[in-house]
């Protein structure tokens, strides 16, 4: 008879997507620009379902928030599938799976929410942090903002009617009449909002570059409409095209520079991943390596950028491993196993999830990483127009 222990759960790969730990290196970057837009809040409905959330919760004690906020946003998901189709929303696969019902149930059991985990993977997981920051819902004309808005946008009694079920009821049912006023709540921004989410989420509080980029967009459509095919380089190009201060050039060149590097060094490990075994001679004799920049003549800062910059002079088999070393103490910090690990001499990938037969790329066109800006983009377009 054979026993076998539980698997260490600290111990495993766990799906993340930052096997080399770059994230916070052009995260660190690009908040130098963009100062709290996140990669996932782009969309401004969601911006405000938390917005009018918070102003029907009034000032009620905080910590019961969530269970009505997973109402609420409940609710606001089947009105924007069943008469806002356009739209696009964690836990949309949940609302059409139920659409067909007619008749909608919203509380805060398993069985209704959106998602696995409707608190981290939905609306508040994705901006509560982006919200908070910009201090939307304690700025000075937050209740203002959002009431005059209401009022002029919908029946405001019969709204608040129905708002009231979702404060007070635990389990609540509606059909697709009384849900439709969710979505004509949430279909235009009125100009008090556009104003509004502009202060906030658009400009940042005091002196930051981000408020140039905000007027260099207003006054440029062209620049403002980058975020429908984005390129890095083209936009980072333009931008110098502009009279901008000496920081913002100085930030928009770093992040131009850096990515050179991290998107090498990406591009590579994920070359190493697409096989299973690699040896000294298979590593020196891949074609990549061809197209791997030498080290970059540029002072970077940032003494990890430097550190990989450095190692792009190494040996192709050189390079590997120490790619591989990163990779071992990222997943060290984290409790994980190793991506690839070495062994006799040899490379054998144990995660190959991510993996690529990369044979060429170009580091000075080639982009991994965005640094907030096509999220800021598509905020401002969507606020603006």
């Amino acid at each position: 008879m054979y026993f076998f222990s539980e698997p260490d759960s600290n111990f495993r790969i766990k799906g993340s997507r930052d096997p080399l730990g770059f994230q916070k290196i052009w995260q660190g970057l690009g908040r130098k620009i963009i100062k709290h837009v996140s990669t996932v809040s782009v969309n401004i409905k969601d911006f405000q379902v938390l917005s009018y959330a918070w102003y029907f919760f009034e000032d009620r004690d905080p910590k019961d928030f969530l269970s009505f906020f997973y109402k609420f946003e409940q609710a606001c998901a089947f009105a924007r599938a069943k008469y806002l189709p356009e739209d696009r929303f964690n836990g949309i696969d949940f609302v059409r799976k139920h659409l067909a019902d007619k008749r909608f149930t919203f509380s805060t059991r398993r069985r209704d929410a959106l998602l696995s985990n409707q608190k981290s993977y939905g609306i508040f997981g994705k901006y509560n942090r982006p919200f908070t920051d910009m201090g939307i819902k304690d700025h000075v004309d937050f209740r203002e903002t959002m009431e005059s808005s209401l009022i002029r946008k919908v029946n405001f009694q019969e709204l608040k009617t129905k708002v009231d079920k979702l404060l007070n009821e635990k389990i609540i049912i509606m059909n697709e009449a009384d849900i439709e006023i969710f979505s004509v709540m949430l279909k235009t921004l009125t100009n008090v909002e556009r104003n509004f989410y502009s202060e906030l989420i658009l400009k940042a509080k005091g002196e930051h570059v981000q408020n140039e980029l905000y007027e260099l967009l207003q006054a440029d459509k062209i620049l403002a409409s980058a975020n429908s095919e984005f390129y890095l380089y083209s936009f980072v190009e333009t931008l110098l095209t502009k009279k901008i201060s000496m920081e913002l050039k100085h930030f928009i060149i770093d992040i131009k520079e850096a990515e050179k590097v991290l998107m090498a060094h990406s591009t590579l490990f994920r070359r190493l991943q697409a096989d299973s075994i690699w040896y000294k001679n298979s590593i020196s004799e891949d074609p990549i390596f061809k197209f791997m920049p030498k080290k970059i003549n540029y002072n970077y800062i940032d003494p990890v950028i430097s550190n990989l910059n450095d190692s792009l002079n190494s040996p192709p088999y050189e390079l590997a491993i120490s790619l591989i070393n990163r990779n071992k103490e990222v997943c060290k910090q984290k409790g994980q196993a190793p991506w690839i690990k070495l062994e006799n001499g040899k490379l054998i990938t144990c995660y190959p999830e991510g993996g690529r037969n990369i044979s060429e790329f170009n580091f000075k066109t080639d982009f991994e990483n965005n640094y907030f800006i096509p999220a800021y983009l598509t905020l401002f377009n969507q606020i603006k127009n």
